[in-house]
């Protein structure tokens, strides 16, 4: 059995590229241009949401610039599997975070962009986060984040 360990520099590298190259078309997909202040209002938001992931991301990479072989980011990141304990329950619930086209709620594959994987990305392990979705507010902590 050959187990290919994930290169996390190219992954992440792969990320920015994608985002740089691809930004515009990404918001276009699933936030299309339309004079709808509402729209406006969330593309811009995402807009800026995903230039801050970015720029995280890019630090991090500055951070460990010596060599390919760098650690799992100790914050969520495209591509991570997050362990989310729910505050209220103690119950345990890990996601993988992905692509809007990738996503698969019903395997734990949530989108960057859902409710649930935009308050998750970008947070840092052991950290309580109160995630608001429709029609409900709850808490969680960032219990582990694993490289995939």
């Amino acid at each position: 059995m050959n187990l290919q360990k994930i290169n996390i520099r190219e992954t992440l590298v792969s990320q920015l590229t994608f985002f740089d190259e691809q930004l515009t078309l990404f918001l276009d997909r699933y936030l299309p241009a339309a004079d709808d202040v509402r729209i406006v209002r969330e593309r811009k938001n995402t807009k800026a949401f995903i230039e801050r992931y970015m720029f995280k991301v890019e630090q991090y990479l500055n951070n460990h610039i010596d060599g390919d072989d760098i650690p799992c980011p100790d914050f969520v990141f495209l591509g991570s599997t997050v362990t989310v304990q729910y505050d209220d329950s103690n119950h345990c619930e890990s996601y993988a975070l992905c692509l809007p086209e990738d996503s698969d709620p019903d395997n734990g594959c949530i989108s960057i962009v859902s409710p649930l994987g935009s308050q998750l990305l970008m947070a840092a392990k052991d950290s309580q986060i109160t995630i608001v979705t429709p029609g409900q507010i709850t808490k969680v902590t960032v219990v582990d984040i694993n490289c995939n």
